[in-house]
């Protein structure tokens, strides 16, 4: 059985393979946040706290 997939069923598709392809960031290690001081703690900005960035967002840094 064949099965016809329309352009924004691909798009879609093609967004969550994009999505799918996350490293940990390189400055906080995965943790989404940095310690600055013994008792500070701030967000990572790479990866905005969230301990990931994708492959494209990494190659451009």
């Amino acid at each position: 059985m064949s099965h016809a997939v329309s352009t924004t069923e691909k798009k879609k598709v093609q967004s969550v393979s994009n999505a799918l392809n996350l490293k940990t960031c390189i400055k906080c290690g995965g943790n989404g946040y940095m310690k600055s001081s013994p008792n500070c703690y701030h967000t990572c900005l790479t990866c905005l706290g969230k301990g990931l960035i994708s492959e494209q967002l990494e190659s451009i840094n």
